[in-house]
């Protein structure tokens, strides 16, 4: 398991560098949208693997809505796919900001997987945190954040958890993304 993580890891690293998310449309099929398979990416792909810490954010995070009354979010897997490309991106590239390396903004990087039919769309995201409970309590605490959470509106979310890797200089040691959004 670790060293498919590490694998992922590195190939994701070198996906998001490479890739160009502008002008990219994918099937709704859960295959990494031809965006994601520049020239320099390894072949085939590792495959994604959701990360215990991306799930339990997903918890987390419906407990906080269930506390609210809310009904729970549904999790997206081509969502959670974009939402933790993000985060290696973040991480990757060493900023903190909802537009990606490239000038992708969150709608484009849902598009990209082929999520198409997106009505309100929000995203959080977070650095440094090391725990989904602290980032879960970082983002209820957040002013900016919390409305995405606890927004009745949204219907599914995609979750996305990267841990700085060995060697690097990035400034933060973890990096996540939450994508919500409503189907139209």
């Amino acid at each position: 398991m670790k060293k498919a993580l590490v694998l992922f890891t590195l190939a994701a690293a070198i996906l998001f560098a490479c890739a160009a998310f502008a002008s990219c449309r994918s099937a709704p099929e859960y295959t990494p949208a031809p965006c994601y398979e520049p020239a320099c990416a390894p072949n085939p792909l590792p495959p994604y693997e959701v990360h215990e810490f991306e799930l339990r954010v997903f918890e987390l995070t419906n407990l906080q809505r269930s506390n609210h009354r809310l009904p729970p979010l549904i999790w997206h897997e081509q969502a959670a796919f974009a939402a933790r490309g993000h985060s290696v991106d973040m991480e990757y590239n060493d900023f903190m900001r909802h537009t990606g390396s490239d000038g992708s903004n969150p709608r484009q990087r849902l598009e990209c997987v082929g999520i198409d039919n997106i009505g309100n769309l929000g995203a959080n995201i977070a650095g440094g945190w090391l725990t989904p409970e602290d980032v879960v309590a970082a983002w209820m605490d957040s002013p900016r954040y919390r409305p995405n959470i606890l927004r009745r509106e949204f219907t599914h979310v995609g979750i996305g958890f990267f841990q700085r890797p060995e060697g690097s200089n990035s400034r933060f040691a973890a990096y996540w993304t939450q994508k919500f959004f409503l189907f139209e």
